[in-house]
């Protein structure tokens, strides 16, 4: 008896409620909308903010914030209402399995319409894979291994040049450089440490050096924690190549300098954008390092650098980073995608993300080497060409291509 009197009270109060919210337009409007809008659209970032990576993966925030900072103060997304844009941070931890973990989370509870990531690229492959399942986007804005973008998924968008680009710009300086005050580079030689980076990239050194029909006149690798890379310059030394291309991490950059000097080598060394890019570099090494040459994907002589570099030293209280760079871009990216998609649906954003067209003259804070933001059938940025930049008298000066040149070419 008890049973058959619930029953039709629980109806009475149903039906009740739903003629209170119809009266009431409870269909129109939920918390946090006005209407069909948003009053905040939430963005995930995956980075390593603790342990040994926290440095990069904290100035990959940094340049996210940045930029959602300034979507945020000139108005938010005007196509929604002027919405408001949230960041939601998640520590990947360095680990690819707390990244996943944090994926499902964002896409889940948090319900971001898309993510910016990783940094790491171990990170990034099992990442860009769970954002494939739950039909989310991921912009990665560092995470350079070719295989990224290779597998054919539609929710994976990279802004940064992919790992074999790298070797592929080397090798195209070499075939400039006797039209720049250099020498004609028919003959390199590789040194690099031994580990995936360093065997990766001297393999795509090799691919495209026989595409340009340059001979490669050997190949030394060494440990990655070698404490003394003399006898390997020596071996390089006695090769006499045009140009030596290395690829390195921070401690054994210095050692090759350092070894270099001592064995009075009289030819230039390239690096692929490693450990020459530290700030350690030259600072440990002083007159030791300069000559050297490496590749950058960004420098002040791209427009729009310059006031970026002050809008973050502003903020943050120091320059710029490569990750803070890309993570920026990656913010004013997706606003891009959002205000032509007008909803936060994901898959909506995706699309829009897909069709991207975007110019430093179309949108100033877009700042790119490229002469546009834009993303092919297989999710990458096509056109990022890296600069190639010499130390001279201690600075990085772009040498490389002519149209962001400061300086010429110096030879040792």
């Amino acid at each position: 008896m008890t049973h058959k009197r619930v029953v039709p009270l629980v109806l009475l109060t149903a039906l009740l409620a739903i003629g209170l919210c119809l009266g009431a337009g409870c269909g129109d409007q939920e918390e946090g909308k006005t209407g069909d809008q948003p009053a905040t659209i939430k963005i995930g970032a995956i980075f390593p903010t603790s342990g040994e990576l926290a440095q990069p993966g904290k100035a990959s925030v940094e340049g996210l914030r940045l930029a959602i900072d300034e979507v945020n103060a000139a108005g938010g997304i005007a196509s929604l209402g002027g919405a408001k844009i949230e960041l939601v941070v998640a520590d990947s931890q360095g680990s690819p399995d707390k990244a996943v973990s944090e994926m499902e989370r964002l896409a889940s509870s948090e319900g971001v319409s898309a993510v910016v990531g990783t940094y790491q690229s171990t990170v990034a492959l099992p990442v860009t894979q769970w954002a494939e399942r739950l039909q989310v986007p991921v912009v990665i804005s560092i995470a350079v291994a070719d295989e990224i973008t290779e597998r054919g998924f539609k929710y994976t968008f990279r802004l940064c040049p992919q790992s074999s680009w790298y070797a592929r710009d080397q090798i195209r300086y070499c075939q400039a450089m006797k039209d720049v005050g250099g020498p004609a580079v028919a003959r390199v030689a590789l040194l690099h440490e031994d580990t995936d980076y360093g065997q990766s990239t001297s393999a795509a050194q090799k691919e495209y050096a026989a595409e340009a029909g340059i001979e490669v006149a050997g190949d030394v690798t060494y440990p990655s924690n070698s404490a003394d890379l003399t006898t390997q310059v020596s071996k390089i030394k006695a090769m006499k190549p045009d140009v030596v291309l290395t690829s390195t991490y921070l401690n054994d950059a210095i050692l090759i300098m350092q070894a270099r000097e001592k064995l009075s080598v009289k030819t230039l060394f390239f690096d692929s954008s490693g450990g020459t890019v530290d700030g350690e570099f030259i600072k440990r090494l002083g007159s030791a390092g300069d000559g050297t040459l490496t590749e950058l994907e960004f420098t002040d002589s791209i427009p729009g650098v310059t006031e970026l570099n002050a809008n973050y030293k502003t903020k943050y209280g120091s320059d710029i980073t490569s990750m803070a760079y890309y993570a920026y871009q990656a913010g004013w990216v997706i606003a891009d995608a959002l205000e032509r998609a007008a909803t936060a649906d994901p898959i909506k954003v995706r699309d829009a993300l897909a069709a991207a067209n975007i110019s430093h003259e179309d949108n100033p804070h877009i700042v790119t080497s490229g002469e546009k933001v834009s993303f092919g059938p297989d999710g990458q940025n096509p056109d990022v060409p890296l600069i190639v930049i010499q130390y001279q008298d201690g600075k990085m000066v772009p040498v490389y291509p002519e149209a962001y040149a400061t300086a010429p070419l110096r030879l040792p």
